[in-house]
């Protein structure tokens, strides 16, 4: 399967992601804050070498570095801009702002049920497969 990479500040919500996903038999890799997130992609500070997951997972409510921030970095770095990513957030309404300026490939409003987050990673994997 796939190697995903869960951004999440609240340690409940990005365990139980990361249980789902590896139940379902994807490599997941987890980061609690966007700065974490941005070293382990080898963007701040920059760093070549670093692994680069097939799809990026992304909360938007976090201290310091906020999900629009960072999808927005991510989407101007050379190495990470054609990353997938899924936003998950509490906040229903940002979806379109997301959607629009940041090019998300998805958007989940918590709470959701496992499924729909298996469902919804399976759709973005799916067609990233298709565009080649």
């Amino acid at each position: 399967m796939a190697h995903i990479l869960i951004c999440d500040d609240d340690a409940a919500v990005l365990k139980m992601m990361a249980m789902v996903l590896s139940k379902a038999g994807h490599k997941v890799s987890t980061c609690a804050t966007g700065g974490e997130t941005l070293k382990k992609l080898g963007v701040q500070p920059e760093d070549t070498s670093s692994e680069l997951p097939e799809l990026i997972i992304l909360d938007i409510m976090m201290p310091k570095s906020d999900g629009y921030t960072v999808g927005t970095i991510l989407r101007n770095n050379i190495r990470t801009r054609r990353i997938p990513i899924l936003v998950v957030s509490a906040l229903r309404e940002m979806s379109r702002l997301f959607t629009a300026t940041v090019q998300v490939d998805g958007f989940l409003t918590k709470p959701f049920a496992p499924e729909d987050l298996v469902g919804n990673v399976a759709k973005i994997l799916e067609k990233r497969k298709a565009q080649g």
